[in-house]
């Protein structure tokens, strides 16, 4: 049975059909919250379970034995319905190829049942799969397997504006673009800013003069940069030497700006890399919203490839500089600014 992926389980969840074993594992700990309780409501739901949380119960990898695992799962509902056997730090587990006997009938083939026919479900949640495990490979032969996996950079978008949505936000697409290049980066520190925006508002948002796209408000939970930084962006990337140097004393001397500033540059370059190289290859790899895809084919026409290559780098040595040189800020800025605001050789 290969791994299923989280579209492929909400579909049977749907259906109210369910595996007798699921094992869910990974690094993004949103997504296996968000699969559980989805897995809760279809198996109470579906089986007329009750609400004391009788027809549940949890153990830990660490602490609890196999056998009491097992005794658990056998043993009958209290109040009717399907039984929910949940195990965190299942990768912990000693000797878990006891748990073997819930990944059901061996006479037919691996697929997922009715709710109503099962007395109960085995849910784990893992830190990850070892497939030198025996029992590894058996729960890929029998069991729905998932794995929350990091989010991919061009996914981040729309998880960005899933998530906003779910909380009742509409974002303005630099703050999108903001939220995009968290560093670090997980779903949970997006839901945890995102949280902020809710509770702080997102109001006064205005144009900016002259850029075509809508500004931001110049604090919201710390993470939304000044004007001045936005309008750095705009002529830094349409090569306006003039505008970007004046820009520079707005946030160059404040390291809370300047920094997350660098690794918004950093994702809009590499993102101009991809949009020119699938315009030289009349290919489609940059996936982006109109508002971002508008915005560099605006950018594209003022850079070469090659130009955005050597930005790449010039960045990973700003980023050396301003962490470990003794050298002011503006004088680095400056000099990045200067390097690469003119028009390219035709």
């Amino acid at each position: 049975m290969p791994k299923l992926e989280l579209k492929a389980v909400q579909r049977e969840l749907e259906q109210a059909k369910v595996w007798p074993f699921y094992w869910i594992y990974g690094p993004e700990r949103l997504k296996s919250r968000e699969l559980l309780k989805r897995l809760k409501k279809a198996i109470f739901q579906e089986s007329g379970a009750n609400s004391f949380g009788w027809n549940e119960e949890t153990f830990d990898g660490n602490e609890a034995g196999v056998e009491r695992i097992l005794d658990s799962a056998l043993s009958p509902s209290l109040g009717g319905g399907t039984r929910l056997i949940l195990i965190r730090e299942a990768h912990t587990l000693k000797n878990p190829e006891l748990l073997s006997e819930l990944l059901g009938d061996v006479s037919r083939a691996p697929s997922p049942m009715d709710i109503s026919e099962l007395s109960s479900v085995c849910v784990c949640l893992a830190k990850d799969l070892d497939g030198r495990k025996k029992f590894s490979k058996l729960l890929l032969e029998r069991a729905a397997v998932i794995a929350c996996d990091e989010v991919l950079e061009q996914q981040r978008e729309s998880w960005v504006l899933y998530l906003a949505k779910r909380k009742g936000l509409e974002l303005p697409a630099f703050l999108v673009m903001q939220l995009c290049t968290l560093d670090p980066w997980n779903l949970d520190i997006l839901d945890l800013e995102l949280e902020k925006l809710s509770i702080d508002g997102i109001e006064n948002q205005t144009p900016l003069e002259g850029t075509g796209s809508e500004a931001a408000p110049e604090t919201v939970s710390g993470l939304v940069f000044g004007r001045a930084t936005e309008r750095f962006l705009e002529s830094f990337f349409l090569r306006d030497l003039k505008s970007a140097l004046a820009q520079l004393v707005g946030f160059v001397d404040r390291p809370d700006e300047s920094l997350p500033l660098l690794g918004l540059l950093g994702w809009n370059v590499r993102h101009l890399a991809l949009f020119l190289s699938d315009r030289a290859l009349g290919t489609r790899h940059t996936k982006l919203s109109p508002f971002l895809i508008d915005r560099f084919r605006k950018w594209s026409l003022k850079w070469q490839l090659q130009e955005v290559l050597e930005l790449q780098k010039a960045l990973v040595s700003l980023d050396f500089q301003m962490k470990q040189s003794p050298l002011l800020a503006l004088g680095i800025w400056s000099q990045l600014v200067t390097q690469f605001c003119r028009e390219h050789m035709g």
